[in-house]
């Protein structure tokens, strides 16, 4: 018998094999980086090169569509910013189908990018992201889109959904104090003025459930968490670091006067930080 004809033992699958197939270093190495493998041997049987080659080809075409997926994310995450630009180039010439059509898109484009089904979109997913200025965006988005859906009878359930994510992004903006006085204006004008009502009431909850004033003194509407509202809305909120800071504290706060209620023995110490907080800053308010 000739020495080509032998039978052999391959070393991988332990089978016999009348050939074994070089494996050089190269291909090895890409069979144990794409097929998973280790310590293959330097030489196997034509079943078991055929299966690796089958392994690595289908990692190869995987990877290639998970690259096609991430660079069509990409894109898909880019084009929010050409949707927005148009919805509110739309609002300002008054053509709101148009301008919905564009928000509805955006808001899409979102859930898409964070692999979210549609109406799901929340808070949560920008918590510790860059895009977490995305937040304002959105607030303003539910807005329009609230106004929008306003205008028609048959969007009445569309603006109740609109206003309630409204609601649940809102206290995350800057914007929230002078989106809540034109709400409180547009309820008087509203075909559906019950929906914008429902909208700011969720609002004054989930506001007193974030001030850490409104947790220390246990009631909203105590003479000191009036004054620093009055400070937010009249002073912070009308400058690019204030209104920096706003957002910071509308995302922090929450924990923090969930803790002091859950601990009340620190109300004591968190009023008095906050009287001498008060009273310096309507002193230096008085000297300017």
């Amino acid at each position: 018998m000739s020495d080509s004809l032998q039978i052999k033992t391959c070393p991988k699958c332990g089978n016999a094999a009348t050939d074994l197939i070089d494996v050089d270093d190269k291909t090895k190495a890409l069979f144990q980086k794409q097929a998973a493998t280790s310590n293959l041997p330097s030489k196997v049987c034509s079943s078991c090169y055929s299966s690796l080659t089958s392994q690595v080809s289908q990692g190869v075409k995987l990877r290639i569509e998970a690259q096609a997926r991430e660079k069509n994310r990409h894109m898909v995450w880019k084009s929010r910013v050409n949707l927005v630009r148009h919805a509110r180039q739309m609002m300002s010439q008054k053509a709101y189908a148009e301008a919905a059509v564009s928000y509805e898109k955006y808001i899409r484009v979102l859930e898409i990018s964070y692999d979210l089904k549609p109406g799901t979109l929340n808070p949560e997913v920008f918590g510790k992201s860059a895009r977490s200025k995305e937040l304002t965006i959105i607030a303003t988005t539910y807005w329009d889109l609230l106004r929008i859906y306003d205008t028609n009878p048959k969007y009445r359930e569309r603006m109740a959904l609109v206003s309630r994510k409204l609601a649940e992004f809102l206290p995350f903006s800057p914007l929230f104090p002078d989106i809540i006085k034109n709400a409180q204006s547009f309820s008087h004008s509203a075909k559906n003025p019950d929906i914008v009502r429902d909208f700011l009431k969720k609002c004054k909850a989930s506001a007193g459930k974030c001030f850490i004033a409104t947790a220390a003194f246990e009631d909203s509407d105590h003479p000191i968490v009036m004054d620093f509202r009055n400070f937010r809305d009249s002073v912070l909120a009308h400058s690019f670091a204030g209104r920096i800071f706003i957002n910071c504290y509308y995302r922090l706060s929450p924990p923090l006067a969930e803790f002091i209620v859950k601990f009340s023995i620190l109300r004591h110490p968190t009023r008095t930080l906050l009287r001498w907080l008060h009273f310096i800053l309507y002193a230096f308010r008085r000297r300017a």
